[in-house]
């Protein structure tokens, strides 16, 4: 499992593409599956503060088969967040095995053109 800390300005979205890929770096094959991150000011807290999905277009898988995945959270959502770091992870469910892919933090800093 990897670990992935993001920092971002909230004057902008939040934009990247990623390859889920083993150790190896053989590609692991999305088709079918559903990944979902939930954000949390601490991880052991009961509510998460943002939930980003491929169910609700946040995450899309832009080439399935070759792993590959993009995040994104748009700048208004990032102006609502409040400031500091929070705990992330990132699941992939396909047949009702739910895998992480990474856990990490996020880190919003406000952003001087917003």
């Amino acid at each position: 499992m990897a670990i992935v800390n993001i920092t971002v300005q909230n004057d902008a979205d939040f934009y990247r593409t990623f390859i889920w890929q083993t150790i190896a770096l053989v590609p692991i094959d999305l088709t079918g599956g559903v990944m979902e991150m939930m954000l949390r000011r601490n991880a052991k807290d009961d509510v998460a503060v943002m939930r980003l999905g491929s169910d609700t277009g946040e995450i899309v898988f832009t080439d399935p088969p070759a792993g590959q995945f993009t995040v994104r959270i748009s700048q208004l959502e990032l102006e609502r967040m409040a400031l500091g770091e929070f705990a992330h992870s990132n699941i992939f469910t396909r047949g009702g095995f739910k895998v992480r892919v990474w856990t990490g933090t996020l880190e919003n800093n406000p952003g001087p053109t917003r």
